[in-house]
């Protein structure tokens, strides 16, 4: 086994396409511990090694590992436990947004870009994808709700 950290965006729906495995991080055959899609996810001994690299990536383990959080401080606590570090983005009816930091060099070098004060299209296609997979909008609710934009 060895339990493979995400760290740039990877298409869950894509890889269940292609025979690469049962388990989404180690890409070996074994038994689903949690299934994303159909009969894959991620095997037990990934699941125990988990740390969260791309939060849209990492949605889906995120999501099971988080089901029992009741409060807004709570779901905090555990992204943070868990590797994101998290940039807040307002609050407004009962949901605290925030932006969830996947890469912090590309998401600091285009801060003008990713706040508004500067334009995306001036950048190359190339960039602009880095830039977008730089971050991941992250909402959550009052609940400790946690909803992952990707």
């Amino acid at each position: 086994m060895l339990f493979r950290k995400k760290k740039i965006y990877e298409d869950v729906y894509k890889w269940n396409r292609h025979n690469n495995g049962t388990c989404f991080y180690c890409y070996e055959d074994k038994p689903v511990a949690v299934a994303f899609v159909g009969k894959k996810g991620i095997c037990l001994e990934c699941l125990n090694h988990f740390k969260v690299g791309h939060a849209g990536t990492d949605r889906h383990v995120i999501a099971h590992l988080t089901k029992g959080i009741r409060t807004h401080e709570e779901a905090v606590t555990w992204l943070k436990k868990h590797g994101v570090k998290l940039a807040p983005n307002g609050y407004k009816n009962n949901v605290h947004y925030y932006m969830a930091i996947n890469n912090p060099g590309t998401f600091d070098h285009y801060h003008k870009i990713i706040y508004g004060n500067a334009d995306l299209t001036t950048v190359s296609s190339d960039t602009a994808k880095r830039v977008l997979d730089s971050y991941n909008d992250i909402e959550i609710y009052n609940d400790g709700t946690i909803r992952i934009i990707y």
